[in-house]
């Protein structure tokens, strides 16, 4: 039971760290977009359904661009924790497998179980409907081996393009539908076979599917749905795509003037009336709602192959753009942010005016830097050059560590106006009253547990976990600046996110501050071994 709760809760980190964050941003960037796509009937068809598609491949690349951008960040850690000064408790936390089994009432306090166990029940959901799509795909290939295809050229069609599919007509389907990912079939109902005219209009239909291999992109967004199939807007998503995904080829088949619109809407009325058998295959009657929609778009305009191929280039780049937004939400939060740079470059401009008891140190790729014009220079450098900058107390003074890419170039190339005021900082690395843990040391380490993973691994050492304790109390932005792995690292920042504090207080207000904690991981002496 107990590892159930910890796996749980670490499931339930993993979940909100790289699912719901990008599912959120992914969601509030959708939004807008489908919006106007619904509102404005003008955009033709094709821009419509690519767009749609575009929405729902983003979502699970992006989650997965996310996850390998904080994997990418994680490793550029190692370099700077070597050199970085902190200020932490005093005494660190110790873990050891022998951390205190979970209790009932930590398990109901703890965000993080609740989160795991929603996802466990989610995954469970996603599960059961990609198993539903497989005996779909089981069912397909059942009914093949009842059938008897023939290649198309033998009922006297001629596909253009180079791959001619295999035709086949039955009595038990009702409604025309193309399958197949690499031969790729068309199931034709037998009645339409009397009427030569139907049976082309509803061919040259199952042509345009092959022609946009839609049965592969159509599992692919199945398979979207099913793995986020909680949320509300992917299943509109889907549902609206396979309506314009139709009507983009009721247009390419009408675009010819080959056949009537008349005899093309009758078709489509007659099909409307039987029941749908397959939501895997491509059918040209998918839903009987839209098929008002689909007449009155067929009589106003057509779609042709140039405005596809343009369409889908648009949608492709724009979907490319949301995929980044998603995969550099988090980026700042592991490298040098803007508000570093200017805490410390607004204390080396102040250095004139400080006190002897509040002075500042500089150092720049190692070395001391005593000269007042080299320190403005400091002030001035432009962010690009600016590899990493660490600010630490010691005895009173706050020594500004500062490592610059290129030392000659970022001295040459300087902000223009030294006098222009940059954004002030907002928290402070040292004040008064420093932030106090509420429920202390203690309190905190009977959260944490021990990885399996870690132990088998005989992994040990120190994880420290940099964050702001803002003005409630409350933990932002944790950060692993020097970690050991193996489960480690997602345990303690799973157990600090959860921390409260008594904030810092400044001049008797309470501010944010900057704060850090140590938590070593340490193995039980094997007997024969302790001195």
């Amino acid at each position: 039971m107990t590892q159930l709760i910890r796996f749980t809760q670490h499931f339930g980190g993993l979940m909100l760290d790289h699912i719901w964050l990008p599912l959120f941003i992914w969601t509030i960037v959708a939004i807008p977009i489908v919006t106007v796509l619904y509102q404005q009937d003008r955009i033709p068809p094709v821009y419509q359904y690519h767009a749609r598609v575009a929405l729902l491949l983003a979502l699970p690349v992006g989650i997965i661009g996310s996850y390998l951008t904080s994997v990418l960040n994680g490793l550029s850690q190692s370099a700077e924790a070597l050199t970085t000064k902190f200020i932490v408790l005093q005494n660190p936390i110790a873990v050891t497998s022998a951390t205190s089994q979970p209790t009932i009432n930590n398990v109901s306090a703890d965000p993080m179980f609740w989160i795991g166990l929603s996802g466990i029940l989610i995954a469970a959901g996603s599960i059961y409907l990609l198993f539903r799509m497989l005996y779909g795909i089981f069912n397909l290939q059942k009914l093949e081996q009842q059938l008897t295809f023939l290649p198309i050229s033998a009922i006297g069609f001629v596909n253009k393009n180079d791959e001619q599919p295999l035709i086949a007509f039955s009595d038990k389907i009702r409604i025309p539908f193309t399958y197949g990912w690499f031969k790729t079939r068309i199931v034709i109902p037998s009645d339409l076979q009397d009427d030569s005219e139907a049976l082309a209009m509803a061919v040259q239909h199952e042509l345009m599917h092959i022609k946009h291999r839609d049965f592969l992109l159509n599992g692919i967004l199945i398979s979207v749905k099913a793995l986020f199939w909680i949320h509300p807007l992917t299943h509109y998503l889907y549902n609206s795509s396979q309506e314009y995904r139709e009507i983009t080829c009721d247009g390419e088949v009408l675009a010819n003037n080959r056949f009537s619109k008349k005899r093309y809407a009758e078709l489509l009325f007659k099909l409307a009336e039987r029941e749908h058998q397959t939501a895997l295959a491509m059918s040209m009657a998918v839903n009987p709602s839209s098929l008002k929609k689909r007449i009155q778009i067929m009589s106003d305009q057509s779609t042709f192959t140039d405005k596809f191929r343009t369409s889908f280039i648009l949608t492709m780049i724009s979907a490319s753009l949301i995929v980044l937004t998603m995969a550099c939400t988090d980026m700042a939060d592991n490298g040098i942010t803007n508000s570093e740079v200017h805490q410390a470059q607004a204390q080396m401009r102040q250095d004139d005016t400080a006190s002897q008891s509040d002075q500042r140190v500089f150092y720049v790729n190692g070395q001391k830097v005593t000269s007042k014009d080299e320190i403005q220079k400091l002030s001035r450098i432009k962010t690009k050059y600016i590899k990493s900058i660490h600010v630490s107390k010691v005895k009173e003074k706050h020594v500004i560590r500062m490592t610059l890419w290129n030392k000659n170039k970022a001295y040459s190339d300087l902000n223009d106006q030294p006098g222009t005021p940059l954004e002030a900082p907002d928290y402070f690395v040292s004040v008064k009253k420093m932030p106090e843990l509420k429920g202390g040391l203690k309190g905190l380490q009977q959260k944490i547990n021990y990885p399996e993973k870690a132990q088998k691994a005989g992994i040990e050492g120190r994880v420290i976990i940099r964050f702001i304790v803002n003005k409630q109390g409350e933990v932002e932005n944790p950060q692993v600046i020097r970690g050991i792995g193996d489960g480690c690292d997602k345990e303690a920042l799973r157990v600090i996110k959860q921390a409260k504090f008594k904030p810092g207080r400044q001049n008797g207000k309470a501010v944010r501050v900057q704060y850090a904690i140590p938590i070593t991981y340490r193995l039980p002496a094997k007997k024969g071994t302790e001195k």
